[in-house]
């Protein structure tokens, strides 16, 4: 970084973050109310480290066979804007407006990411695939890119496939979400396959407040990793960055908690 620009310059500031989130959740508490992870537990608090911890541990590295080689050691993201083309694969619940809606959500609000739906696959660069339980491993087998090895991804219960041309930079997704095992599961699947395939695409077992974290409660887009994707998309955090460059843009340890935002009911 210039040496000539202050501390205060240089970190992101969560802070900031925080208001920005309450500014726009305003008009989305309904809808917020109604998720479990945001109604309780509202106490909770988070201090700087926590949220750089979260978001290091989340950015960098990932699941499968190559959640360890150097390209997982790399910021990933969408550069461009994002179009999410929704198609449901179920005999039994349409679920297409649940993720239309999460979409826009997202696209309201995360700070410099644009993602919208689109009625055509081939005028999309992320699909988001809706399917019974039945016919989640023959839909992956017949959506995932030729070539694809896709036997760790049919043990999941829900995934997504990721990639691009350029180091770090994200320019396809492909999103396998199980529709017909209840409303819990079906949200909570939805918005961690989609929110990961916009760049933290690693879980981690000692977040507890975070839905990239199987062990963990949470069941729908919380505040946490608001943080985390809000920090991913910040214009100073550029694809293929290692964790050695991304650290000194993070806020420092402090003991001031960044607290949740209360829904209103």
């Amino acid at each position: 970084m210039s040496g000539g620009r202050s501390t205060g310059e240089t970190h992101l500031s969560w802070l900031v973050l925080l208001a920005l989130v309450v500014a726009n959740l305003v008009p989305l508490a309904p809808a917020w109310a109604a998720n479990e992870e945001v109604a309780a537990g509202v106490a909770n608090a988070f201090t700087t480290e926590e949220i750089a911890d979260g978001f290091l541990k989340t950015v960098f590295g990932g699941e499968g066979p190559t959640g360890h080689d150097a390209e997982s050691r790399l910021v990933h993201k969408f550069t461009r804007p994002v179009r999410v083309y929704v198609e449901s694969r179920s005999r039994f619940v349409d679920r297409r407006a649940e993720v239309r809606a999460f979409v826009r959500r997202l696209d309201r609000l995360v700070p410099n990411l644009t993602i919208t739906t689109v009625t055509r696959a081939a005028r999309s660069n992320m699909q988001v695939y809706l399917v019974d339980r039945g016919n989640y491993r023959a839909v992956i087998r017949e959506m995932a890119p030729s070539g694809t090895d896709t036997r760790f991804i049919e043990t999941n219960d829900c995934s997504a496939l990721t990639g691009g041309d350029k180091p770090g930079v994200l320019d396809h997704a492909v999103v396998f979400v199980v529709v017909n095992e209840g409303a819990s599961r079906f949200r909570a699947c939805m918005v961690e396959e989609i929110t990961q395939s916009l760049g933290p695409v690693n879980d981690d077992p000692s977040l507890p407040f975070s839905i990239y974290n199987d062990s963990s409660d949470v069941d729908g887009f919380g505040l946490f990793d608001w943080f985390i994707l809000t920090t991913l998309y910040d214009r100073r955090i550029k694809p293929a960055m290692t964790q050695a460059q991304v650290t000194p843009l993070l806020p420092p340890p402090s003991a001031t908690p960044v607290r949740r935002c209360a829904a209103s009911s």
